[in-house]
C-alpha cells in the first residue's frame, strides 16, 4: 500500500467517525454508502470481540470475488456480507441476498481459504444489515444474522 492510499484510507475514516458522532447526512453517492455500511458493520463486530482480519478482500485468481469482511469470532473464522441500505428501501437487505450473489459470496470463501495459506478448524457466514436514514435525526438500524444458510433446500 503507498502513500496515497493510506492517507486516502486514513480520510475516509475521519469522515466516517464525523457523519457517525455529529449525526450528519450520508451523501446518497451509492459506493459512499456501501463503504460506510462496511465502516459501520466493522465498527459494531469489533464491539463484540471479532477481529477483522480483511476488508473488500479480493482473489488474486478472479478480482470479480469478494469479500466485505473476513473476521474471527474466537477460533472460528467470519465471512461477513455488508448490506448498506436506505431505510425506506423496498426490499431489506436479507431479501436482497439474490441466488446469484448467495452463490459469488460462497465462491468468493472458497477462494480465500485456497489463498491464504492458513488453517481455520471452522468457517461460517454471516449477514450485517445497515438501513441508512434519509434524515441526520433518525438513528441507523443494524441488524447481524450469524450463521446464514447461503444455499436454498
Amino acid at each position: 500500500m503507498n502513500g496515497d492510499n493510506i492517507s486516502r484510507c486514513n480520510l475516509r475514516f475521519l469522515y466516517f467517525w464525523f457523519l457517525y458522532y455529529f449525526k450528519k447526512k450520508i451523501p446518497k453517492h451509492r459506493k459512499l454508502r456501501g463503504e460506510y455500511g462496511e465502516w459501520l458493520a466493522e465498527r459494531y463486530l469489533r464491539k463484540k470481540d471479532y477481529i477483522c482480519l480483511n476488508r473488500n478482500w479480493r482473489s488474486r485468481q478472479d478480482r470479480r470475488m469478494e469479500l466485505d469482511l473476513v473476521c474471527l469470532d474466537k477460533n472460528q473464522l467470519v465471512f461477513v456480507e455488508v448490506r448498506a441500505r436506505s431505510s425506506n428501501s423496498m426490499v431489506n437487505g436479507w431479501h436482497s441476498m439474490s441466488s446469484r450473489k448467495r452463490k459469488a459470496f460462497y465462491t468468493s470463501a472458497k477462494y480465500y481459504l485456497q489463498e491464504e495459506k492458513r488453517f481455520f478448524e471452522s468457517y461460517r457466514f454471516d449477514l450485517v444489515e445497515i438501513d441508512i436514514p434519509e434524515n441526520s435525526i433518525t438513528e441507523f438500524g443494524l441488524f447481524h444474522h450469524e450463521n446464514i444458510a447461503i444455499f436454498k433446500r
